[in-house]
C-alpha cells in the first residue's frame, strides 16, 4: 500500500508537472505572439515613417507648383514617387502575414451574382490584356446558378490574383477564365466541398508554367516561380498563401495543374453555399487553419507578387468620433461595431454609372445596395458622414441616397459640404430619413425626400425620379421677369449648351407654362404687372396638378421678416438683386439644376469656382502638427502650408498641450502617435479631459496600420485616422470635413 501510495502520488507530480510545463508553454506563446504582433506594428512604423516624406515631398514636386521645374525634373519626382509607391506595395504585402494571422480577414457572406463577378474581372484586366498583345476570354458555362452564397469582394480579390499571375507570366496566346461544373473525376482536399453542390472557377493561361517540383512550393511564403538571380518577374511571393488562407475561409480550395513550358491552370473550387460549410467556431471565424510560423517559414505565393491591392483586406472608411454635445455631435462611434456591406468601389470604373448610399443602418444599407444593383447600378455605401463625404469626392457617383441620423456628423451638414463642395455639388441627393426636415433639405439643394418607414413603391418611385435626372441633359428653366433688358441679362448669364430658357413677363403666362410643361427651375421676379409673386406662389401650391420644381427668387425689393418667413415654404432660395446678385443667382441656379461645373461654359466655370473653391474653405486656418520626425513635420508642413494653412508644430504630446494652452486660436490638431515624453494615446485622452478641448477636431496620424492600432486612436479620442504614408489629398479632404462652419 505504501509502495502504491508511493507510485501514486509520483504520478501526480508528473502530471502535475506536465501541466506547469504546458501552462509555462502557452504563456511562452502568447508571449512570443504579443511580441510579434509589437515587432510587426513597429516594423511598420518604422518603414512607413521615412516613406511618408519621401512621398509627400515627391508628390509636391510633381505638381509643381510654383512652376520652376524643367519637365525632366518633374518626370524625376513622379519616378521617385512611383518607386515609393511600389516599396509600399511590398511592405503591405508583408504586413498581410499579420492579418492573417491575427484573424482579421472578415468574411461576409451574402448572394453574389457570377456575372458581376465576370464583368468586374473584365472591365479591370482587358486593358491590360489588349496592351499585351494576349487574348483575354471569360466565359461561363450553361446551366449554372445565377447567384452562390459567398464574399463577393474576397472572391474577386482572389480571382484578380490568378487572373493578373496569369496574365504576368504569359506573353504569348491567351488566359481563360472558365466558370463550370467540376468533372465528377475531381477529387477535393477539402472535405467540406460535397460533389454537386461546388461550382468551379479556372484560369487557364499558355504561359511559361513550372516543373512538377516548384508546384507545390507555389503556395508557400517568400517562395518565387522565378527565384533566379535573373529576377525576370520579381515581388516578394505572398499573394498565393493569403488568397489560399482566404479561400479556406470560404469553405474552397484552389488546386494548380502545370507543365513546364505549357502554361498552367489554376482552379477555385468553391461551395454554392459558403455558410452552410464554415466548421470553425463562431469566435474563431476569420483565424488562419495554419499558425504564423508555419507560414512565415513556408508560405505563399511563387507567382503573385506586386498586386497588393488584390490581396489585402480593404481599406476601411474612417469612422470619426464627437465626444461634445456640439449640435452635429452625435453619440461616439466603434469603428468594429459597425459591419460595412461589401459594395463595388474595387470595381468602378469611371463613367459607370453608380450610387453612394450614405446610412448607419447596416441592414437598410444593404437592402439599398441590393434594389440599386438590380437597377443597374455600381454601388458605394458608408455608415458615417465623414467617410461619406470622401467616397462622394473621389468616385463621383452619379446619385447619392443620403440619411439624416448619422453617427458622427449629421446628414445636414453632409449635405451642405456636398452642396459647398465644387466637386460634388451637381450631383443629385435623395433624403431618407425618419427626421422630417422635407422644406429645410430641398431648400439645401435636395432633390428628394422620403420618410422612413419607406415603402417598396416609394423606393421604385425614387428610382425613377433618379434615371429621368440621369437621362435628362437638357435642362428647362422658366425665367418670370417683367422688365425686358433683366430678362436678356439673365437669360445670358444663365444659358450654355444644357440649359434652355423659357422667358415670360407675366404671372399669368408663368402660371400657364407651369400648367402645360415641365421644369427644372424657376427663376422668379416678385414684382410683376398683374399679380405679385406672393400671389403667384400662393395659386401654384394651391394646384394638386402641379408640382412644383425648386424656385429662385431674384428680387430688388427689400423683404421683411415676415415675407421672407412665407417665401421659405415656397422657394428652395432666395436670391436678393444687388451688387452680386448675377453671380449668386447663376450659383443657385446650377445648383437647382445638378450642372456639372466642368461642362459649363469658361465664364460661367469662372464664377462658381470663385465662389466654391475648396482652397478659401482652408485659408488662414490654424492648425497643431505633433510628429517628432523633423523628416516629416518638415514635408506635411511645408504642403499644409501650400494650401493656405498656418501651421503651428509640436515634436511631444506633452509639448502639444503647452501649445494648446498658449495658442487659442488652434481649430485642428494632426497627432502622430509613437513619440518620447508623451505619446499620441496619452495626449489625445489628456486634450479630452479638458471641457474647452471637447470639440477640437484631431485627426491621428499613425504608421500602425493594424485595425486595432485604429480602434485605439478613435478610444482615445480622435475624430478620425489617416495611416501614414499621408495620401496628401485624402488628409486635406478629411480636414475640410472637420474645419468646415
Amino acid at each position: 500500500l505504501e509502495r502504491k501510495t508511493a507510485e501514486t502520488e509520483e504520478k501526480n507530480r508528473d502530471i502535475e508537472l506536465a501541466k506547469q510545463a504546458v501552462e509555462i508553454q502557452a504563456r511562452d506563446l502568447s508571449r512570443a505572439s504579443q511580441y510579434k504582433s509589437e515587432f510587426l506594428a513597429n516594423m511598420s512604423h518604422e518603414l512607413r515613417t521615412p516613406l511618408n516624406s519621401l512621398l509627400i515631398l515627391s508628390q509636391s514636386l510633381s505638381h509643381n507648383r510654383q512652376g520652376n521645374l524643367t519637365e525632366e525634373q518633374q518626370e524625376d519626382a513622379k519616378v521617385i514617387y512611383q518607386g515609393g509607391k511600389a516599396l509600399l506595395g511590398l511592405i503591405n504585402d508583408i504586413l498581410d502575414l499579420s492579418k492573417v494571422e491575427a484573424g482579421k480577414l472578415d468574411i461576409h457572406f451574402e448572394q453574389m451574382a457570377i456575372d458581376t463577378l465576370i464583368d468586374n474581372l473584365r472591365s479591370q484586366f482587358s486593358p491590360i490584356a489588349a496592351d499585351k498583345g494576349i487574348e483575354l476570354v471569360l466565359e461561363k458555362e450553361s446551366g449554372l446558378p445565377a447567384n452562390i452564397f459567398s464574399d463577393l469582394l474576397r472572391v474577386e480579390q482572389v480571382m484578380r490574383n490568378l487572373l493578373s499571375n496569369g496574365l504576368k507570366f504569359t506573353h504569348q496566346g491567351s488566359v481563360r477564365l472558365k466558370v463550370h461544373k467540376p468533372e465528377p473525376a475531381v477529387r477535393f482536399n477539402n472535405p467540406a466541398l460535397k460533389p454537386g453542390q461546388v461550382i468551379a472557377f479556372a484560369v487557364v493561361d499558355t504561359g511559361i508554367g513550372m516543373a512538377p517540383e516548384k508546384q507545390q512550393s507555389v503556395f508557400e511564403a517568400f517562395q518565387q516561380g522565378d527565384g533566379s538571380i535573373s529576377r525576370v518577374y520579381g515581388g516578394t511571393g505572398l499573394g498565393l498563401t493569403i488568397s489560399r488562407e482566404m479561400v479556406k475561409l470560404l469553405g474552397g480550395e484552389i488546386q494548380l495543374q502545370s507543365e513546364e513550358g505549357q502554361g498552367s491552370t489554376f482552379t477555385l473550387y468553391l461551395p454554392l453555399d459558403g455558410q452552410s460549410v464554415q466548421t470553425l467556431p463562431a469566435g474563431e471565424q476569420g483565424k488562419p487553419h495554419v499558425p504564423f510560423e508555419q507560414l512565415a517559414a513556408s508560405t505563399s505565393p511563387a507567382r503573385m507578387n506586386g498586386q497588393q491591392s488584390a490581396i489585402a483586406a480593404p481599406a476601411q472608411p474612417a469612422i470619426p468620433i464627437q465626444k461634445t454635445a456640439a449640435p452635429t455631435a452625435a453619440k461616439p462611434v466603434n469603428p468594429a461595431s459597425l459591419a460595412q456591406p461589401a459594395d463595388d468601389r474595387e470595381s468602378l470604373a469611371p463613367g459607370d454609372k453608380s450610387v453612394l448610399i450614405i446610412e448607419d443602418d447596416p441592414a437598410f444599407a444593404k437592402i439599398l445596395l441590393d434594389l440599386s444593383r438590380k437597377k443597374g447600378y455600381r454601388c458605394l455605401t458608408s455608415l458615417t458622414g465623414s467617410a461619406g463625404l470622401q467616397l462622394a469626392e473621389q468616385y463621383q457617383p452619379s446619385a447619392i441616397l443620403l440619411d439624416l441620423g448619422l453617427p458622427d456628423i449629421g446628414g445636414r451638414q453632409v449635405l451642405e459640404q456636398l452642396k459647398q463642395n465644387i466637386k460634388t455639388r451637381h450631383i443629385p441627393v435623395h433624403i431618407l430619413s425618419a427626421e422630417d426636415k422635407n422644406n429645410e433639405v430641398l431648400q439645401m439643394g435636395a432633390v428628394g425626400f422620403l420618410t422612413k418607414p419607406v415603402s417598396g413603391e416609394e423606393i421604385q418611385a425614387l428610382f425613377g425620379k433618379m434615371e429621368s435626372l440621369l437621362q435628362s441633359s437638357i435642362k428647362q428653366v422658366l425665367l418670370v421677369e417683367d422688365d425686358s433688358h433683366n430678362r436678356q441679362a439673365v437669360t445670358r448669364l444663365i444659358a450654355n449648351k444644357d440649359v434652355e430658357i423659357c422667358a415670360v413677363g407675366t404671372g399669368r403666362e408663368a402660371y400657364d407654362k407651369l400648367a402645360t410643361g415641365s421644369f427644372d427651375c424657376v427663376i422668379l421676379d416678385l414684382t410683376l404687372p398683374d399679380i405679385s409673386g406672393f400671389e403667384l406662389l400662393n395659386q401654384l401650391s394651391q394646384d394638386q396638378q402641379i408640382t412644383l420644381p425648386p424656385i429662385v427668387v431674384y428680387t430688388g425689393r427689400e423683404l421683411t421678416t415676415e415675407e421672407y418667413k412665407e417665401l421659405s415654404e415656397y422657394t428652395s432660395s432666395i436670391v436678393i438683386k444687388g451688387v452680386s446678385s448675377p453671380e449668386r443667382l447663376l450659383d443657385e441656379t446650377t445648383l437647382f439644376l445638378h450642372s456639372v461645373e466642368s461642362s459649363l461654359p469658361l465664364n460661367q466655370r469662372n464664377i462658381i469656382q470663385m465662389l466654391h473653391s475648396p482652397e478659401k474653405l482652408l485659408q488662414g486656418r490654424k492648425i497643431l502638427l505633433v510628429d517628432d520626425d523633423l523628416r516629416n513635420t518638415y514635408a506635411l508642413s511645408k504642403v499644409l502650408r501650400e494650401h493656405g494653412l498656418e501651421v503651428s508644430m509640436a515634436d511631444n504630446g506633452e509639448l502639444a498641450l503647452q501649445k494648446l494652452e498658449e495658442e487659442q486660436d488652434i481649430e485642428l490638431v494632426l497627432m502622430d502617435i509613437m513619440m518620447p515624453v508623451m505619446d499620441g494615446y496619452e495626449a489625445m485622452r489628456r486634450i479630452r479631459q479638458q471641457a474647452k478641448f471637447k470639440s477640437l477636431p484631431i485627426i491621428s496620424l499613425t504608421a500602425k496600420a493594424m485595425p486595432e492600432d485604429k480602434a485605439k486612436s478613435i478610444e482615445a479620442g480622435a475624430n478620425d485616422y489617416c495611416t501614414k504614408p499621408v495620401d496628401v489629398d485624402k488628409l486635406i479632404s478629411m480636414m475640410r470635413v472637420w474645419l468646415f462652419k
